[in-house]
């Protein structure tokens, strides 16, 4: 009877192992992805530690004129249902311009401050989000990922010119009066990837 007890437990510890490895083998913790959004693109790296919680590792950059933003970050995502929603939140470096926030501006020569209303804040960048991680076919494999992230620069504010309409800003005839800030941005993305 003990022998059985025995064989029973061994022949147990070993289907489950051999189950456990082909459940590994099938799941995949590796996503990767494109981005497009208005006028910008990203990449994006994501592991997934549970079924709730993930991290990786995003770069983008966005050009759209009077919200630009660019930079890297590490992101880590939680999706609440453990389904396709997320809540994210990176931190990494990176830039963000746009009009709101004014610079003073120093004219050589003859001392005149005055403002220029636009602005590039470069330092510290933390991005709020939201999104869906949703599986086109079969479960882990090609997905698309649509989602929303709000880039708040904190750092060093330089002007930034639009073309040169106007006067703009011209660094052989002004300098900056050194300002630190806030700048918010706003992107919509459009992601597709596959996972490994």
């Amino acid at each position: 009877m003990k022998r059985l007890v025995l064989l029973l437990v061994i022949a147990t510890v070993v289907v489950g192992g051999v189950f456990a490895e082909e459940k590994a083998a099938n799941s995949h913790n590796n996503w990767i992805s494109g981005e497009l959004n208005i006028l910008g693109v990203g990449l994006r790296y994501e592991r997934m530690l549970s079924p709730n919680f993930s991290i990786g590792a995003n770069a983008s950059v966005n050009t759209l004129i009077i919200a630009a933003n660019a930079g890297v970050s590490a992101v880590a995502r939680y999706y609440p249902w453990a389904k396709t929603f997320y809540l994210e939140l990176g931190v990494g470096f990176g830039s963000s311009s746009g009009l709101g926030t004014e610079v003073t501006i120093i004219e050589k020569g003859t001392g005149t401050e005055s403002t220029w209303g636009g602005v590039t804040t470069t330092g510290v960048i933390i991005n709020p989000g939201l999104g869906w991680k949703i599986d086109v076919g079969e479960p882990g494999g090609f997905f698309i990922n649509p989602g929303i992230i709000v880039p708040i620069a904190i750092g060093t504010q330089t002007p930034f010119s639009v073309f040169g309409v106007g006067d703009g800003f011209a660094t052989d005839r002004y300098d900056v009066k050194k300002q630190t800030g806030v700048n918010t941005g706003f992107v919509v993305y459009f992601g597709m990837g596959f996972a490994f």
